[in-house]
């Protein structure tokens, strides 16, 4: 990894810590002043659009944004949010897909900022050091059928990367959340398979927020819980405990219902009352791949048949 990357990433998280600083002390005016002054430093497309939206986002103080930062601030650790962000946002988003793409415009291959794969897979180590040579820093396993404490090993070993970790709520019990606490670059996915807070789903939230852990609830969705997953009463629920929701569509959902909850995710993010922060698996990453590169794909790890627990749209 060039000593350029390594000199911005280390100047990005002192930038990211002051940031964390300034809001604590100017609550929603600093807020907007840093999503101002990004908006008017972005060169690309993508950043534009990002930092505009935010702009929108943030319009009327009443913002669900302001209360979920500020709850983020309060319940996560800075120095754990600080490198997830840096590591997704700038290493991710900002400076590994704009590397990727100088190639892809050049040999025309495809590419992958974020990569599926097995937690635990004893071929993870290589392929990780790989992806990272390349500027590909995001990664998402599934722990569903084991133990999601094995993916502290490989996060440690790779500290500029960020893991999304896939796990089954009743498997996050407290002696493996205080092993994933060690790793300061993950992101606890706790895998509900319908909108429904089980007591496993609630103690295991529970488990995550006394160690100050980023998680988001990651919920699949199908054409018979599509619009429940969008009501009021369930938001308020879920806000009980975690601020981060995201919706994952079953196969086979159909296209109306599909429709259905992007615009009800979307039109979420806007209304002021909203507790809960709703992201789409499926059509967020496909809308920045589509905004980063036309070669710009999910990418895969997985062995030869074996399945994931949310869709990977490959061919998109």
């Amino acid at each position: 990894m060039n000593l350029d990357y390594n000199a911005t990433r280390s100047f990005t998280m002192t930038l990211a810590h002051r940031a964390v600083g300034d809001i604590r002390r100017g609550g929603f005016r600093q807020l907007r002043n840093y999503v101002d002054m990004c908006s008017s430093l972005a060169k690309r497309p993508q950043q534009k659009d990002f930092f505009t939206y935010a702009q929108k986002a943030l319009q009327r103080t009443d913002s669900c944004y302001y209360s979920l930062v500020h709850n983020l601030l309060d319940t996560v650790d800075e120095d754990r949010l600080c490198t997830v962000g840096v590591n997704m946002g700038f290493g991710g988003l900002i400076y590994g897909a704009s590397e990727m793409k100088k190639q892809a415009d050049v040999d025309g291959k495809p590419f992958s900022w974020i990569t599926a794969a097995h937690c635990g897979d004893p071929a993870l180590p290589a392929l990780v050091a790989a992806a990272e040579k390349k500027g590909s820093f995001v990664w998402v396993l599934d722990a569903t059928e084991g133990d999601p404490s094995e993916a502290a090993s490989l996060a440690k070993a790779f500290p500029k990367c960020a893991f999304g970790v896939l796990a089954a709520p009743e498997a996050l019990t407290p002696d493996r959340v205080a092993q994933l606490a060690e790793c300061l670059n993950v992101v606890v996915l706790p895998l509900l398979q319908s909108p429904e807070l089980t007591p496993d789903v609630c103690h295991a939230a529970r488990a995550l927020k006394a160690k100050q852990m980023l998680y988001m609830l990651t919920v699949l969705v199908d054409d018979t819980c599509a619009e429940e997953a969008l009501q009021d009463d369930w938001m308020e629920s879920v806000a009980q405990e975690a601020r981060l929701c995201m919706y994952a569509r079953r196969p086979g959902i159909s296209p109306e219902k599909s429709e259905v909850l992007r615009r009800g995710i979307v039109a979420g993010r806007l209304e002021t009352g909203k507790p809960v922060l709703l992201l789409d698996w499926d059509a967020d990453i496909t809308y920045l791949n589509h905004r980063i590169s036309d070669n710009a794909v999910w990418g895969s790890a997985l062995q030869e048949g074996q399945p994931f627990p949310l869709q990977l749209h490959t061919g998109e």
